[in-house]
């Protein structure tokens, strides 16, 4: 075999042991020494990557084969660069004291996507929470690229609704961002508005229709773009805040960048306008609608989250209002820079009370 024989199944415990699909994999590898990875619920985490790597360093893989959603395939980048270079993972992580680049090739990693999100599968970062900061860093190099990428939409037919909306939300909120920022191209561009109309089309259905492959397909295609899009191009503010709501405190990320995007968008309204009306164009026309673009696309993207059963606004995560401030300083990094406009702290903090609150002026402490 090209990678050798070793064989690193990483994947989350819950979607291995339901999907029905552990003999069939078994069968797929016979032949090759294979030991699996169950990676702990929720994003990865400093502390989650340590349990990883301790069951995965005495095996010593030829290669990777990770099977599932953005956190199992962020966990499989990390660990390719820490089982060939050593840890601990904050050693590789962005903005951490004392931290360097990845020095090199790390084990080869095949990443095969089971939700149409985050499109992790294309990108070279992956996203790590350092709890004890209370931030979310990347490890980030040119190195961590998977080496095959498999997306097959079968694999994503039985994820709960909340997942299926949440997971591309973000995706959605990707293909947005990467769209109307400055750093943005023309390529880019162009794969955007050929998967966008789809996109949001199939977020409209499939709360309904769960099972239609069609559908399905044009959400992996979708996510896969969005992570291609994201990599050349870059992001913005929702994401800017979904990494500080995150970071400090646990905030699912595709939640907190679907809750957000519909104020960003509102947030950008006066310099945005003409690329959301041109990215909209299409599926606008189709449905005879003339209205604004830019409040179209943030009442659909809120209507998508009723369609799940996501809620329109963080409150129940209990956010205390002296945190905002914080909130709004940690969200400065990458992401924030790419914002169509610069926010200052005190606009961000507006956009954060609508993102936490929806918009209570006297929010519960």
């Amino acid at each position: 075999m090209q990678y050798g024989s070793r064989v690193l199944l990483v994947s989350g415990a819950r979607w291995l042991a339901s999907s029905g699909l552990t003999e069939e994999i078994s069968k797929l590898l016979s032949g090759l020494e294979l030991q699996v990875v169950a990676c702990p619920e929720g994003e990865p985490s400093t502390e989650s990557l340590a349990v990883c790597l301790d069951g995965a360093r005495d095996f010593s893989p030829s290669m990777i084969l990770a099977i599932g959603g953005g956190s199992v395939l962020d966990t499989a980048k990390a660990l390719s660069a820490l089982l060939r270079h050593g840890g601990p993972v904050s050693k590789f992580l962005e903005g951490m004291p004392g931290s360097v680049p990845v020095p090199g090739p790390g084990v080869p990693w095949i990443a095969v996507p089971t939700t149409a999100g985050t499109g992790a599968e294309v990108t070279k970062n992956a996203v790590i929470r350092a709890t004890e900061l209370g931030v979310k860093r990347s490890m980030r190099s040119a190195y961590l690229l998977a080496s095959v990428v498999i997306v097959d939409p079968e694999l994503t037919r039985t994820l709960p609704p909340r997942v299926t909306g949440i997971s591309g939300l973000d995706a959605l909120t990707q293909l947005v961002e990467a769209y109307v920022t400055p750093k943005s191209n023309l390529f880019v561009q162009s794969l955007i508005e050929g998967a966008f109309g789809p996109m949001i089309s199939a977020l409209e259905r499939l709360s309904e229709e769960p099972q239609n492959l069609d559908l399905r397909s044009a959400a992996s295609y979708g996510a896969l773009v969005s992570g291609i899009a994201l990599a050349n191009a870059g992001l913005g503010a929702a994401h800017g805040f979904a990494a500080a709501l995150g970071g400090l405190f646990g905030v699912p990320h595709g939640l907190a960048c679907a809750v957000s995007l519909p104020h960003v968008l509102q947030g950008n309204a006066a310099v945005i306008g003409v690329s959301v009306a041109r990215l909209t164009a299409s599926i606008r026309n189709e449905r005879g609608v003339a209205a604004d673009a830019v409040r179209w696309l943030a009442d659909r993207v809120t209507e998508i989250l009723r369609r799940f059963g996501l809620p329109a606004d963080l409150r129940e995560y209990h956010i205390p209002a002296e945190r905002i401030t914080e909130i709004a300083e940690k969200s400065s990094g990458s992401s924030m820079s790419g914002n169509p406009r610069q926010l200052s702290i005190a606009e961000r903090e507006k956009i954060l009370t609508r993102i936490v609150w929806g918009g209570t002026e006297n929010p519960r402490p």
